[in-house]
């Protein structure tokens, strides 16, 4: 039987191969492969009664029997031994890139090669600076530069050849896993009829087995049951098996496909843009570095003049200034005349202070000394009377 049961009852049919779809996820396995339409749906359904119907009249013990169950099988053996074949040569050359380095490797190589060439050759901040050429006029570290780059140039236009060839290799490499691809998705397409077949032979069994029970014939219902509906299920389940491992080749390969796309595009930007930036910016240092001396000269005049001025202006503004002030003002300073007459008018406010408070005091005194003077006249007289009592006149 094996794959007799996809073909056609009376004719083999051919296999179309589907266009490659967008990515498919490996969850879902064949859910993610189109079904198979509706006519074919039909076919394999018919396909599945009849062999149910024809094993369902074999004696259980029989080489026919056992045969038929056999070829369960074989189901979609061819598209099992595709895939297989497939995924060992993406395997056998994915080894032999990873011992040889593969295009995706020279590549990325040359691609390492150009930025260290681009980094060393583009101009920068600091290309034409005298500390790294010590004393050198700019003129003669710009004439160095341009020497360097022209040395290099060889090396750069080698670079770009090894970028030409690593884009030949990996468009080649996209055409032989476009060729794989196809062929995956040609057998997954197989893969899923298979599936349906063994599906519809699936449901027809139960039915069938259901159906002998109903009727008394319990051998042959264990027998379709133990054997046939087993291998079925088995078979089933292999198939998804299969499928789920050949959608992983196939993204895998479609993700190594994308990867070689986005390097060949690298590859061309690095090749046109990359290298036209460079050459657009070491004509446009030339020139500026050209431009830049003249300003730089320009510049120096400029400073000096200025300065020039700025000083003459300045000395002539303090001239101006000391000469005005001078005509202005007299031989005696106004403040110091000032401070003259403060000091003159001071020490007359003081003496006349001083003369208000000596005739305050003066009065005190005086008032003193005459209240003392009262009473000391009162003790006078006393005396004198006491003194005129005990003396003799004169005379005695």
């Amino acid at each position: 039987m094996s794959d007799d049961l996809l073909s056609a009852p009376d004719d083999r049919f051919d296999l179309e191969v589907t266009p490659a779809p967008e990515p498919v996820r490996v969850e879902g396995a064949l859910s993610q492969v189109p079904a198979p339409d509706a006519a074919e749906l039909r076919r394999l359904s018919d396909n599945a009664g009849s062999w149910v119907a024809r094993v369902a009249t074999l004696p259980p013990q029989s080489l026919e029997f056992k045969k038929e169950v056999d070829a369960i099988y074989e189901v979609g053996a061819d598209a099992f031994r595709e895939t297989s074949s497939t995924s060992s040569r993406f395997l056998e050359q994915s080894l032999a890139t990873s011992r040889s380095g593969g295009a995706q490797q020279e590549v990325s190589r040359s691609l390492v090669d150009l930025r260290n060439e681009v980094d060393e050759l583009a101009p920068g901040e600091d290309t034409f600076a005298e500390r790294l050429l010590g004393a050198l006029p700019l003129a003669s570290r710009v004439r160095r530069y341009f020497r360097r780059y022209e040395s290099n140039q060889g090396q750069l236009n080698a670079i770009l050849l090894a970028l030409g060839k690593g884009q030949d290799l990996l468009r080649k490499d996209n055409a032989a896993l476009n060729v794989e691809r196809r062929s995956l998705w040609g057998n997954l397409g197989t893969l899923r009829r298979a599936y349906e077949l063994l599906t519809g032979i699936d449901d027809a069994l139960v039915e069938r087995i259901e159906r002998e029970r109903a009727a008394g014939n319990a051998e042959l219902a264990a027998s379709l049951e133990r054997d046939a509906l087993f291998a079925v299920r088995q078979r089933r389940q292999d198939v998804q098996t299969q499928a789920a491992v050949t959608i992983q080749a196939y993204l895998s390969m479609g993700i190594i496909q994308q990867n070689n796309d986005q390097l060949v595009r690298g590859v061309e930007r690095a090749k046109t843009t990359t290298v036209t930036a460079l050459r657009t910016a070491v004509i446009v240092a030339q020139s500026l570095e050209n431009q830049k001396l003249v300003l730089d000269q320009i510049d120096a005049v400029n400073r000096t003049t200025d300065a020039m001025i700025d000083r003459t202006s300045k000395l002539l503004q303090e001239n101006s200034l000391r000469t005005q002030q001078q005509a202005v003002s007299s031989g005696v300073s106004p403040e110091t005349l000032r401070r003259a007459y403060d000091a003159v008018f001071s020490t007359l406010d003081g003496i006349d202070r001083f003369r208000e408070q000596a005739n305050e005091s003066f009065a005190k005194t005086i008032d003193v000394l005459s209240e003392q003077l009262e009473r000391a006249r009162d003790y006078a007289e006393r005396m004198n009377r006491d003194g005129e009592g005990a003396s003799p006149e004169p005379g005695e």
